[in-house]
């Protein structure tokens, strides 16, 4: 945006009108042999990297002069200009790795709702944490194989997990 001083009544107006707000005086057109944006069709000085409208990147300086048509997926351009958010809570990820080294259910339903996620930190821990899990139930099921876990600590777990905090008779 560039303000102009008018010439006949001192006041300053936008060069975007091409007239004087107060008086009507018609400014002289400047023409700018600059960077035309992709996108909005805006030109821009020489030295914008960036369209001084839209904020479009001129990524396509040298190219235009060779006549080449450039199209540019507003989307994208968006998700460049913009900053990444992320808006998984830190403490949900802290507690998906707190109750999957635990072993429990709810730290595979914190592990699956992570993975599913779209942001790319979440998901990454998402999916560590579904790999502890697994880690931890093929333990369990090779100890248990091998004899090293004998079959009464199953039913005391599934005692503990009902409630049932009497003991297991043998």
């Amino acid at each position: 945006m560039v303000f102009r001083r008018c010439p006949q009544c001192g006041s300053t107006s936008d060069d975007a009108y091409g007239f004087c707000i107060k008086c009507g005086y018609e400014f002289p057109k400047i023409e700018v042999e600059g960077n035309i944006c992709p996108l909005c069709g805006y030109p821009n000085p020489d030295e914008a990297d960036f369209c001084v409208k839209c904020g479009t990147p001129i990524v396509f300086k040298n190219q235009t002069s060779q006549n080449r048509t450039t199209v540019i997926n507003p989307v994208v351009i968006e998700r460049v200009n913009q900053p990444a958010e992320h808006h998984t809570s830190r403490l949900l990820i802290l507690a998906g790795y707190i109750f999957s080294i635990l072993g429990g259910i709810l730290g595979l339903v914190i592990a699956i709702y992570l993975s599913t996620r779209k942001d790319p930190v979440a998901r990454k821990h998402g999916h560590i944490q579904l790999a502890i899990f697994i880690f931890y139930i093929v333990l369990i099921a090779a100890l248990y194989a091998t004899g090293n876990i004998p079959p009464e600590v199953f039913a005391n777990y599934r005692q503990l997990m009902f409630g049932n905090f009497s003991t297991v008779k043998p």
